[in-house]
């Protein structure tokens, strides 16, 4: 499986990827909604939740909700947005996949790509940065 990142923005250390299928899963969803790629950007990021204290979250944003917090990556052609706190303090480097090998755990799956606790489900994980306090 075939992983690049075409394109990373000012996050010097961190990555947010997609794999080919991930990215086709995207185009897919461009196209069943009528939506310009080029107008948008897809969000990654992260809620309090699941078995390991976070869930990993994807959605497609606007140009309107973008800030000067938000870092920018392109991965596999497809524009993608994270807050930069979220990327450093909670997700690190992400990889995103798909799977469709059953209908069960069909669905985007997230894998950080440097040491930190990740539930086998792919969907939750604790923080990259241990909570202060």
């Amino acid at each position: 499986m075939k992983v690049e990142m075409t394109e990373s923005l000012p996050a010097a250390g961190y990555t947010i990827v997609l794999t080919e299928k991930a990215a086709g899963v995207i185009r897919e969803a461009y196209e069943a909604e009528h939506a310009d790629p080029d107008k948008g950007y897809i969000r990654i990021g992260a809620m309090k939740g699941g078995c390991s204290g976070y869930k990993f979250t994807l959605e497609l944003a606007d140009m309107a909700q973008v800030s000067d917090s938000d870092e920018f990556f392109v991965s596999e052609g497809i524009r993608l947005v994270v807050d930069r706190s979220c990327l450093t303090d909670v997700l690190g480097s992400v990889e995103v996949d798909y799977s469709d090998s059953n209908i069960v755990e069909q669905g985007f799956s997230f894998r950080q790509l440097q040491d930190a606790a990740q539930c086998g489900c792919g969907q939750s994980f604790t923080a990259v940065k241990p909570a202060s306090g």
